[in-house]
């Protein structure tokens, strides 16, 4: 991935720290009045392994890139008054307390940088080819939380979870 916004999306994939104030820096814009910022980190214990040391994401950047393009571009279909939209995943090896994902969203209003940036978070977890092996006390595996992946051409259909009065997300397997 290049690393850089294009237009009002900014998308990467890389094995570098997250540019999180860049992110934020970038992301305000005269017509919104909100940014609201997500960063994702990696914790210490998963479920059935505490002492979580290290988190290794791989991925294929080759399909990361445009997977993440159609949550962007879902995005801007529900919410059409997004101004600048950035969805950033680390891969590699990351240590406990390093930032793994950052979804930055600036609109009008706080309600809709809010709604969006849900939106592409959850929509990045059910939808986009990234794997996690986290190494603990007790040995190295993969995550617990894996799911099937939803076809990026369905995030039409993707939603919030149930507390936000929403149907539930899809988990549909991808063709």
């Amino acid at each position: 991935m290049t690393g850089a916004p294009f237009g009002d999306n900014w998308i990467d994939v890389a094995e570098h720290p997250l540019p999180v104030s860049e992110a934020l820096e970038w992301a305000v814009v005269p017509a919104c009045g909100a940014v609201v910022v997500f960063c994702g980190t990696v914790r210490d214990h998963s479920k059935g392994r505490p002492g979580v040391t290290s988190v290794e994401y791989e991925a294929y950047p080759e399909h990361v890139g445009p997977r993440v393009a159609t949550v962007a571009d879902a995005a801007r279909r529900r919410w059409d008054t997004l101004g600048r939209l950035a969805i950033l995943h680390r891969v590699g090896c990351l240590a406990v307390g390093e930032v793994s994902v950052v979804v930055v969203a600036s609109a009008p209003h706080r309600s809709e940088a809010f709604e969006a940036a849900r939106f592409c978070i959850d929509s990045v977890k059910v939808s986009v080819p990234i794997w996690k092996r986290e190494s603990w006390a007790g040995g190295s595996d993969w995550g617990l939380c894996a799911h099937d992946i939803v076809d990026g051409g369905d995030l039409g259909a993707v939603a919030f979870p149930d507390d936000l009065g929403a149907p539930p997300i899809s988990t549909q397997a991808a063709p």
